[in-house]
């Protein structure tokens, strides 16, 4: 019996999280980039494809997965909101839970906080006004310990290289020295966000 190639899943989810995402090529291969320095997929390991995958996970992809009803028969679910206001707002809410500021990921608690924003039942229904209000919700939530933490991994991150427990080549010193330093010379929530990824990328290297 010839076995499953796990690539080829993985591959193909990917590119199916390229489309729900609605990426343009050149955001596709900077995304592949910063989540294992490679910009294509036909170059990376299966750990590689794995990593680019819960990447894809963070920015709002979702794998579907088949629901059958009591007679076994394949049931239709709700789908998903799935315009660009939506997709961000979902972004935000996973980026928050790993910062450790939302507890339940789900999208049950997302369309639950929406709600409590806008007083709308569901991320389908809310317009362009009420989107951008939540968004701008979520970045300043985000905020309350996105500079703290970025401080803190940058100094865990300068401990491990000073130590040799992590090294790093001198191109990536160069990018995480640019995401750092445009993080404290504009100190808003993109260019932390850049440099939080950024560290936590090079962090994860520490503990392999």
């Amino acid at each position: 019996m010839t076995l499953p190639d796990p690539r080829k899943k993985l591959v193909r989810l990917i590119h199916v999280a390229r489309r729900d995402l609605n990426m343009d090529e050149d955001t596709y291969r900077a995304i592949l980039h910063q989540a294992t320095g490679k910009a294509s997929t036909s170059d990376m390991t299966v750990p590689e494809l794995e990593k680019t995958l819960e990447h894809f996970k963070r920015c709002g992809f979702r794998i579907r997965h088949a629901r059958k009803d009591k007679h076994g028969k394949t049931a239709r679910s709700i789908p998903l909101a799935q315009d660009p206001d939506a997709k961000k707002i979902r972004a935000l809410w996973l980026f928050l839970h790993e910062l450790g500021l939302v507890r339940n990921k789900s999208e049950n608690a997302l369309a639950a906080y929406v709600k409590r924003i806008t007083r709308v039942d569901a991320l389908q229904w809310i317009d362009g006004e009420q989107a951008n209000t939540v968004i701008e919700s979520l970045k300043k939530w985000a905020m309350r310990v996105l500079p703290e933490q970025v401080n803190m991994m940058a100094k865990k991150l300068k401990t491990a290289l000073h130590s040799g427990e992590l090294a790093l080549s001198q191109t990536d010193l160069d990018s995480l020295n640019h995401y750092y330093s445009r993080a404290q010379q504009f100190p808003s929530f993109e260019p932390m966000q850049d440099a939080w990824y950024a560290l936590r990328q090079s962090m994860e290297k520490v503990t392999e």
